[in-house]
């Protein structure tokens, strides 16, 4: 039988930054000063959150001083709660008329939930200069403004031990091809097998907008159990079944890989010939008074090429710029990113039907 894990909370993004925050380890909330100051900011730093652990620590010590060097503004970097409590807290600091930060970076899902709830200022498309540079699809609009500018993107790509294979699968259907008790999948209603199959097998992420499609989905990844070793939902102990040798591969981060890999365990990640798994994060302003001209020039500079090196350098995140425009070595794009067209996430399907999702997978999972 497969190990079944029970499911998280935490949206695929977030449960992520668990493995990573051990990477980095847990990084206070500092002030970072500089060097030339416009007095009009002097006294009010600007408030940025960010997953705490690693994604912190490594913006507040690669990616905000850069910020700050170009602008003059002063930024305080926040440790931002990974939970699903994130929202909850926020809402009611905004109900009450504050918020703990100026800037937060969430996931896909959070940014429409939070719109939902009204938790996001809008801001003109006019006010920003760089945001053409961010591709298609990446920038959240609520009409025809702005409330929500694409921070950084991941991958869900398929690790495999090259020692079990005489030819490296190429395909996401290589791993409906008979290989029993193999294989790691991500379970629960989490899980980016849902996007998957949507795109590979059907016509693409619409046939996840209604319940009657989603259990066409459900039926095809069904067809996975066979050949399911471990259902997955915490990174970790995917990590220590491949590292057992208790499975020979399956789908898993891309960034994480590359720390497993640089660590000696011995892999390769697939970028699939039907397009890897993306998801990213975003920028958003919590809609608490006037957005500030300093909130404006951070999230415009967010979108400039310069950003985003620093990102895949530092943070090890995928840009979301297209590498024409980025000044990376062919090593320092692969670390983070690969090639092809991706498979998005359909986080808007996934806010609308979280709850049958859930049901239905783990039903599925437990039969």
């Amino acid at each position: 039988m497969p190990s079944i894990q029970k499911p998280s909370l935490s949206s695929a993004g977030l449960s992520r930054r668990a493995v990573l925050k051990g990477a980095g380890g847990v990084a206070a909330a500092s002030i970072l000063s500089a060097p030339f100051v416009k007095p009009s900011y002097a006294s009010t730093p600007l408030r940025v959150s960010n997953f705490g652990g690693f994604f912190e620590k490594a913006f507040a010590e690669h990616v905000y001083p850069e910020f700050t060097k170009t602008t003059g503004i002063e930024v305080q970097s926040i440790a931002q709660s990974g939970s699903a409590q994130f929202l909850v807290q926020l809402g009611q600091a905004v109900q009450a008329g504050s918020a703990p930060m100026d800037i937060c970076c969430t996931g896909q899902e959070e940014v429409i939930r939070g719109r939902q709830q009204g938790l996001w200022a809008t801001i003109e498309e006019s006010r920003f200069t760089n945001l053409g540079n961010i591709m298609d699809g990446y920038v959240y609009r609520n009409g025809k403004a702005v409330d929500g500018v694409g921070a950084m993107a991941w991958y869900i790509t398929m690790i495999a031990n090259p020692n079990e294979f005489e030819k490296l699968p190429d395909s996401w259907t290589d791993m409906w091809k008979a290989h029993p008790s193999a294989w790691g999948f991500q379970g629960s209603g989490t899980t980016m097998l849902f996007d998957i199959v949507a795109s590979v097998y059907f016509e693409g992420p619409s046939i996840l907008d209604t319940e009657a499609g989603i259990d066409k989905v459900i039926a095809k990844i069904a067809e996975l159990k066979p050949n399911a070793k471990l259902w997955w939902t915490d990174e970790g102990s995917m990590q220590t079944s491949y590292q057992n040798d208790e499975v020979i591969g399956g789908m898993y981060y891309h960034d994480v890989a590359m720390i497993m890999k640089d660590e000696g365990t011995d892999l390769v990640s697939i970028f699939p010939k039907e397009g890897a798994v993306l998801g990213f994060n975003a920028w958003c302003v919590p809609k608490v008074g006037t957005v500030s001209d300093q909130v404006i020039a951070f999230l415009d500079w967010t979108a400039t090429p310069a950003c985003h090196e620093l990102i895949v350098r530092h943070v090890g995140s995928a840009p979301l710029i297209e590498r024409a425009k980025l000044k990376l070595t062919d090593a320092e794009f692969a670390r983070a990113s690969g090639p092809g067209k991706p498979i998005v996430v359909a986080s808007e399907a996934r806010v609308k039907h979280a709850d049958y999702m859930s049901q239905q997978m783990l039903k599925m999972m437990g039969a």
